[in-house]
This record gives C-alpha cells, structure tokens and sequence, in this order.
C-alpha cells in the first residue's frame, strides 16, 4: 500500500494540539504521514493567503521526505487534503491550489465555524469528532483513490483524468469539480468510475478518439507499449516552482508515469500560445507537434 500523506485544514487553533496528538495516536497504519496542518481560528474563512501558506508548508515538508530521482519521486505517494468545512464556500481557495494534485475530502462538524469552545467538555467533544471524521474521511480516500490510481496508471492513455487544465482549456474544471464532489458527497468507487466515463464519452473528440481541446488542438496519447519522454521536473530543476514538480506527477493524489506526455497536433492555420506549466505565455506553435505533459508543461517537437 502506498504512502498516504494527509494535509489538513482549518482545524480551530483552540483544539490544533489535542487534534493532532490524538489523530496521531489513533492511526494505526503506519503508511499514514502527517505532512502538513495549519490551524484557522472561529469565525475566520480560508482565504488566498491562508491557502498559499499552507501549500508553501505542504512542499518544505514534501522536499524532506521526498528527494527521489526524476523516475522514483512521488512515485509511491498519495496526498490527501481534509479540510473542515467552513460552511460559508470559502474552500474554494484551497480548491484553486491543491485540487489538481490532490484528493480534496471536508471534515464536518455540525455549528464548528458558529460558535466558541469554552470548556474543556467542549474542547474534548469536538476533538473526539473531528478525529472520528478524520479517520472515516481517510477510509473513504482509499477508496477512491483506487479507481483514481486505476485510471491514471492502467488506462493513462485513455483515461480523461490526465488532461493539463491550461492547454486543454475550460472543460477540465468539470473534471475537477466532479472527482472533488465525490469527496464531498462520500461517493463510492464505482459511483466515481461511471462519473469518469460520462464525463469522458462528452469531451469533445477527434478521429482516432482522441481528446480535443481549445482551439481544436488534438491531445493524442502515446500507446502503453511505445517509447514516452516526457520530462517531468524536479526539485529545483530550472525555472520549474513547486507546483509544476508536483503537478507533473501527481493527479488528484495518486501517482503517474512522469514520462507520460500528449502528442499535441497544432492546428493548420493559426499560431496557438501554449501556457506551459509556470509561464502566462510559453510556446508559439503554428504547425507540427508540440509535447504536453499533465502538468501544462510543454515542449517543441523536434
């Protein structure tokens, strides 16, 4: 069984100590690891900055476990966010940063955003909760996380999963926002299978089956058995962030091939402006084939 590396959020700052004593002593496997926690105090929402801290938090610690080569790194690593839900939407914010790489699941806890813990009754109860949450959310992450491990490992030449957001354009966010909404509404796997499949049969199509995107480029996948040189980075490699080494191994929390790439064909007429994986602008394409890894990065043909 993999590595599950657990990130949480917006546990009150009242409860954060007695929370991660006592999740950490009801964890019984030992493949658990907590990576990251950033408290938020009653009464306050997730925002831009909170969020940012927290994923700028969640690398450091990622580096310190994680410093494998370029064909290893990540390689047997789930990563799961569990946040508490606020109750007032603003875990969108987390949604913007972690929801491609990882498997996003809400910790619930009925008026916890509404009212002050006082006494130490309260304290009790409320930790006693959220860790009760906490362990059912991660039960719940295995599960799907083995069709999520299924689809983009076994079926990562068919599958929709894969898809880089800012080259593929606007219709990867359904793809987000539906493997998220399994882990809000406590899917099960073969529930979030069939939303997969759906999903995939109404995303545009070129012949061959392959994906089409914006601007009619044609997301063609290498066979399983062909040669994949894709070049995911690594820590520190080049201009690359962060974001763009995990992204380029990580789909929403399971690991993929790190050569995997798409065959992108570009259009006849017309330049096309690829993003690529940390640039507002990268690679003018106006005929040919461009390579397109998961993680938006792009490169030139030769």
């Amino acid at each position: 069984m993999p590595k599950l590396y657990l990130i949480i959020a917006g546990i009150p700052s009242e409860i954060e100590s007695e929370f991660t004593t006592s999740l950490i002593k009801s964890v019984k496997d030992r493949e658990v690891h907590l990576l990251a926690l950033q408290k938020l105090g009653f009464l306050q929402n997730y925002t831009k900055e909170y969020a940012r801290t927290l994923y700028d938090r969640f690398t450091i610690r990622l580096k310190e476990r994680e410093c494998g080569d370029r064909e290893n790194l990540l390689r047997h690593a789930n990563v799961v966010l569990l946040y508490l839900d606020r109750q007032d939407e603003s875990e969108t914010v987390l949604t913007e940063l972690f929801g491609i790489e990882t498997l996003m699941l809400p910790l619930v806890a009925s008026g916890v955003a509404q009212r002050p813990i006082v006494t130490r009754n309260q304290r009790n109860r409320l930790v006693n909760q959220l860790v009760k949450k906490a362990l059912g959310a991660m039960r719940h992450a295995r599960h799907l996380l083995s069709v999520i491990v299924e689809e983009v490992t076994n079926r990562d030449n068919k599958t929709c999963l894969l898809l880089p957001p800012r080259t593929f354009g606007r219709s990867v966010q359904q793809i987000v926002d539906q493997v998220q909404k399994a882990g809000r509404n406590k899917s099960d796997a073969k529930q979030l299978r069939a939303d997969i499949e759906r999903i995939a049969r109404h995303l545009p199509k070129h012949k061959g089956g392959y994906f089409e995107g914006r601007g009619g480029i044609v997301f063609q996948t290498p066979a399983k058995a062909s040669s994949r040189h894709g070049l995911a980075p690594t820590w520190g490699a080049g201009d690359h962030n962060a974001t763009c080494v995990i992204r380029g191994r990580l789909r929403f929390g399971a690991p993929f091939d790190p050569k995997f790439h798409y065959d992108c064909q570009i259009p006849r007429f017309g330049k096309r402006d690829f993003p690529s994986c940390h640039e507002t602008a990268g690679i003018l394409g106006a005929r040919g084939y461009v390579n397109v890894a998961p993680n938006d990065n792009a490169r030139k043909k030769k």
